[in-house]
Order: structure tokens, then C-alpha cells, then sequence
């Protein structure tokens, strides 16, 4: 039997960010020890509530709300609980592209991280098949979490993370293409063939994310769409229903 409770679970593949995404999972501890063991993968691991004693190469470590801890694939690493509560912590298997290595890593996250991460997590669903609307805030605690760790030599600037600085602008994908490199149709098959959408589906999914983030903060409709890059509000209701299956009304509640 598991020594946690898997309350979460995601297994993806996403190349994002110059690494690939294999798994997001978020466990409540049962038992309270888990022995040293490794994985042919890396792990960050960001405990949300409660706390214990976080074991990576022999070394112990207390574990709180906010600590998040990197451990580098084959890495033997254990857990003894420390306290009342038994911990939920966020679990994320990846691997690193290229040449960058994973370094074995701590550090605690600010309260207001830490809040931004609950909210966003808030919005993943816990099982089934991912749909678009779902990837920006899935990508968006990858990027919260990466931020906040040392864990790895920094690669150049992904091509993912090149395209989405592009498309917050208003140019037309063509102009983004040709300013990246590419022509059109072959950065089309090149962002399908590494992260699973297209030039025009990565801008929608920028879009839908700051349209969204506006909506929640009580703007108004038409705020929202100039927010997202549209100047019709009409237009961006009937695009925000196709990534959504609601208009933004309804799915601001």
C-alpha cells in the first residue's frame, strides 16, 4: 500500500520551459515514514500544509508549509512526519532538456508564492483528459515553481518560452514567425511536434489565461477582453465560449 494518498493526478508530457514535464501529482501522507528511495526522474517537492522531516542523500532537513525541496533523479531521499499534522505536499516528475543537470536544492517559498500556487492549483483537474483551457494553469505553476528553484543550470531561453513572450503582442503570427526565425508553417509543426498546439492555440492559451486572471479580478467584460487583446468584447465572448464551453459571464459565476 502507498505511504500517501494521491489526491491529484496528472500524467503529461510537457516540453516547456527547457524541461519536460512528466507527471504533477498532489499526495497526503499516510504512513509516517517513507523509506530512501530514488527515481530515474528528478522531483520538486513543495509542501503545502503540515510538516516533517525531508531526508535527501542522508541529509535531514525539517520540512514546513512553504519548503520546497529538489531532488535530482536516482537521488535516495525519505520523509519521517514531525508533528500533528500529517502533510500534503505537491509533487512534480520531470526531467531537465539538453544538457542541463539538476541540483539537489531547499529553499522556502513566501506566503504570497505560496497563496498564488493554492489558487492556481485550484484550477487543475484532479482526473481525466486535459482540454487547452486547462494548460495555462498547469504552465503556469511549472513556471511559479522553476522560478522560485536553484535546482538547475539555466539554458538558454527555451523555444516556448521565446514564442510566449511573442504572442502577449499584438503582431499577427505570421510577423511572430518571421521575428523567431521560423516560417510560419514549419514553427506551426515544430511547437505541434514539441508541445502538443500550434502557434495560434499557445497565443489562445496565453490569452484565455490573462482573460481569465481579469474576469476573477471583478473587471468588467469589455476590460477583460482589451486585457486578452481584443478590441470587439462581442468577438472575445464568442471566442472566450469556444475555449471555454461558457460565456464569460457564466464562468465568472
Amino acid at each position: 500500500m502507498l505511504a500517501w494518498s494521491p489526491l491529484l493526478v496528472q500524467k503529461i508530457e510537457i516540453h516547456a520551459l527547457g524541461f519536460v514535464l512528466r507527471k504533477l501529482q498532489l499526495n497526503r501522507h499516510r504512513d509516517a515514514e517513507v523509506a530512501p528511495h530514488g527515481h530515474p526522474f528528478a522531483q520538486l517537492i513543495l509542501y503545502l500544509s503540515g510538516e516533517g522531516v525531508q531526508t535527501v542523500k542522508g541529509r535531514r532537513r525539517r520540512a514546513r508549509t512553504g519548503d520546497l525541496f529538489v531532488i535530482p533523479a536516482q537521488v535516495p531521499h525519505g520523509f519521517s512526519v514531525a508533528g500533528r499534522s500529517r502533510p500534503l505536499c505537491l509533487v512534480l516528475d520531470y526531467e531537465l532538456e539538453g544538457a542541463g543537470q539538476v541540483r539537489a536544492a531547499h529553499r522556502a517559498l513566501s506566503p504570497a508564492t505560496l497563496n498564488e500556487l493554492h489558487r492556481l492549483l485550484s484550477r487543475v483537474p484532479r482526473k481525466g483528459r486535459l482540454t487547452l483551457a486547462d494548460y495555462p494553469a498547469i504552465l503556469a505553476v511549472v513556471a511559479r515553481l522553476l522560478e522560485q528553484s536553484p535546482a538547475s543550470s539555466k539554458p538558454a531561453p527555451s523555444l516556448f518560452e521565446r514564442v510566449t513572450e511573442q504572442v502577449r503582442t499584438p503582431d499577427p503570427l505570421e510577423k511572430i514567425a518571421r521575428k523567431l526565425g521560423y516560417h510560419p508553417d514549419h514553427l506551426n509543426r515544430k511547437l505541434k511536434r514539441e508541445l502538443g498546439l500550434g502557434l495560434r492555440a499557445l497565443r489562445d492559451t496565453v490569452r484565455l489565461e490573462k482573460a481569465q486572471a481579469a474576469l476573477r479580478s471583478e473587471t468588467s467584460i469589455a476590460e477583460a477582453a482589451v486585457r486578452a487583446g481584443f478590441d470587439d468584447p462581442n468577438y472575445f465572448a464568442r471566442w472566450f465560449r469556444r475555449q471555454t464551453g461558457r460565456t464569460p459571464s457564466a464562468w465568472r459565476g
